[in-house]
Protein backbone atom coordinates (compact mmCIF):
# COMPACT_ATOMS: atom_id res chain seq x y z
CA UNK A 1 0.00 0.00 0.00
CA UNK A 2 2.77 2.52 1.16
CA UNK A 3 4.11 2.25 -2.65
CA UNK A 4 0.85 2.93 -3.94
CA UNK A 5 0.34 6.15 -1.62
CA UNK A 6 3.57 7.17 -3.06
CA UNK A 7 3.17 7.02 -6.53
CA UNK A 8 -0.09 9.38 -6.37
CA UNK A 9 2.10 11.34 -4.82
CA UNK A 10 4.64 11.46 -7.60
CA UNK A 11 2.14 11.89 -9.65
CA UNK A 12 0.59 14.58 -8.01
CA UNK A 13 3.93 16.30 -7.61
CA UNK A 14 4.92 15.68 -11.97
CA UNK A 15 1.67 17.18 -12.52
CA UNK A 16 2.62 20.91 -10.77
CA UNK A 17 4.70 22.93 -13.33
CA UNK A 18 8.22 23.82 -12.45
CA UNK A 19 9.57 26.90 -11.95
CA UNK A 20 12.45 27.58 -12.84
CA UNK A 21 15.07 29.53 -10.21
CA UNK A 22 16.41 32.27 -11.95
CA UNK A 23 13.53 34.52 -13.41
CA UNK A 24 13.42 38.08 -15.21
CA UNK A 25 12.32 39.69 -12.00
CA UNK A 26 15.48 38.38 -10.01
CA UNK A 27 17.95 38.60 -12.96
CA UNK A 28 16.98 42.70 -13.17
CA UNK A 29 17.00 43.04 -9.15
CA UNK A 30 20.67 41.30 -8.99
CA UNK A 31 21.27 43.75 -11.63
CA UNK A 32 20.56 46.83 -10.02
CA UNK A 33 22.22 45.38 -7.00
CA UNK A 34 25.47 44.89 -8.69
CA UNK A 35 25.10 48.22 -10.26
CA UNK A 36 24.85 49.91 -6.82
CA UNK A 37 27.25 48.50 -5.14
CA UNK A 38 29.57 49.51 -8.38
CA UNK A 39 28.56 52.85 -8.20
CA UNK A 40 28.26 53.36 -4.78
CA UNK A 41 31.92 51.82 -3.82
CA UNK A 42 34.21 54.90 -4.44
CA UNK A 43 32.39 57.14 -2.41
CA UNK A 44 31.74 55.30 0.27
CA UNK A 45 35.51 54.03 0.31
CA UNK A 46 36.22 57.79 0.22
CA UNK A 47 33.44 58.84 3.11
CA UNK A 48 35.19 55.86 5.22
CA UNK A 49 38.96 57.16 4.73
CA UNK A 50 37.59 60.53 4.87
CA UNK A 51 36.29 59.16 8.53
CA UNK A 52 39.35 57.52 9.67
CA UNK A 53 41.66 60.98 8.87
CA UNK A 54 39.18 62.68 10.80
CA UNK A 55 40.05 60.60 14.10
CA UNK A 56 43.58 60.31 13.57
CA UNK A 57 43.23 64.36 13.12
CA UNK A 58 41.12 64.69 16.46
CA UNK A 59 43.42 62.48 18.44
CA UNK A 60 46.41 64.58 17.24
CA UNK A 61 44.47 67.99 18.07
CA UNK A 62 44.02 65.97 21.74
CA UNK A 63 47.97 64.84 21.68
CA UNK A 64 48.60 68.75 20.78
CA UNK A 65 46.46 69.79 23.73
CA UNK A 66 48.18 68.23 26.32
CA UNK A 67 51.67 68.67 25.41
CA UNK A 68 50.97 72.02 25.13
CA UNK A 69 49.20 72.09 28.80
CA UNK A 70 52.51 70.53 29.62
CA UNK A 71 54.87 73.31 28.53
CA UNK A 72 52.45 75.65 29.72
CA UNK A 73 52.67 74.23 33.40
CA UNK A 74 56.79 74.01 32.87
CA UNK A 75 56.79 77.87 31.59
CA UNK A 76 54.92 78.46 34.83
CA UNK A 77 57.57 76.76 37.04
CA UNK A 78 60.40 78.25 35.34
CA UNK A 79 58.84 82.00 36.16
CA UNK A 80 59.15 80.59 40.09
CA UNK A 81 62.83 82.19 41.15
CA UNK A 82 62.98 79.26 43.55
CA UNK A 83 62.69 76.39 41.07
CA UNK A 84 65.03 78.15 38.66
CA UNK A 85 67.71 78.25 41.98
CA UNK A 86 66.67 74.48 42.31
CA UNK A 87 67.56 74.05 38.82
CA UNK A 88 71.12 75.25 38.86
CA UNK A 89 71.87 73.67 42.21
CA UNK A 90 70.87 70.03 40.63
CA UNK A 91 71.93 70.84 37.07
CA UNK A 92 75.13 73.49 37.51
CA UNK A 93 76.30 72.45 41.24
CA UNK A 94 75.77 75.85 42.53
CA UNK A 95 76.39 76.27 46.07
CA UNK A 96 74.50 79.57 47.82
CA UNK A 97 76.83 81.58 50.14
CA UNK A 98 76.77 79.60 54.02
CA UNK A 99 76.00 75.88 52.46
CA UNK A 100 78.41 73.57 53.23
CA UNK A 101 79.36 71.48 50.01
CA UNK A 102 81.48 68.42 50.12
CA UNK A 103 82.76 66.12 47.61
CA UNK A 104 82.92 62.11 47.82
CA UNK A 105 85.50 60.30 46.37
CA UNK A 106 86.37 56.68 46.08
CA UNK A 107 89.10 56.01 48.27
CA UNK A 108 92.53 55.76 46.01
CA UNK A 109 90.67 58.05 43.21
CA UNK A 110 91.38 61.77 42.57
CA UNK A 111 88.27 64.29 42.37
CA UNK A 112 88.01 65.95 39.63
CA UNK A 113 89.26 69.09 41.47
CA UNK A 114 92.77 67.29 41.58
CA UNK A 115 92.36 66.32 37.79
CA UNK A 116 91.88 69.55 36.47
CA UNK A 117 93.96 71.11 38.04
CA UNK A 118 96.93 69.68 37.57
CA UNK A 119 98.20 69.33 41.40
CA UNK A 120 97.65 66.55 43.82
CA UNK A 121 96.16 68.13 46.89
CA UNK A 122 97.21 65.32 49.03
CA UNK A 123 100.67 66.42 48.64
CA UNK A 124 103.76 65.77 46.50
CA UNK A 125 105.92 62.23 46.85
CA UNK A 126 109.02 63.75 48.04
CA UNK A 127 110.36 67.16 48.91
CA UNK A 128 108.76 70.70 48.50
CA UNK A 129 110.84 72.63 45.27
CA UNK A 130 112.48 74.98 47.81
CA UNK A 131 113.95 72.44 49.39
CA UNK A 132 115.37 71.09 46.30
CA UNK A 133 116.20 73.81 44.85
CA UNK A 134 118.77 74.99 48.36
CA UNK A 135 120.21 71.37 48.29
CA UNK A 136 121.26 71.86 44.65
CA UNK A 137 123.09 75.39 45.69
CA UNK A 138 124.48 73.59 48.82
CA UNK A 139 125.59 71.03 46.07
CA UNK A 140 126.89 72.84 43.65
CA UNK A 141 128.67 74.81 46.51
CA UNK A 142 130.83 71.92 46.95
Amino acid sequence: MNGLRRSTTDRSQSEEPVRPVVTGRVLALGAVVLLLIVLLAAPINRYLISRREIGRAAQQLHDDRQELAALARQKARWSDPGFIQQQARIRLQYAMPGDTVYIVVNKGERSDIEKTSGTDLAGPAGPAWNIRLMDSLRAAAK
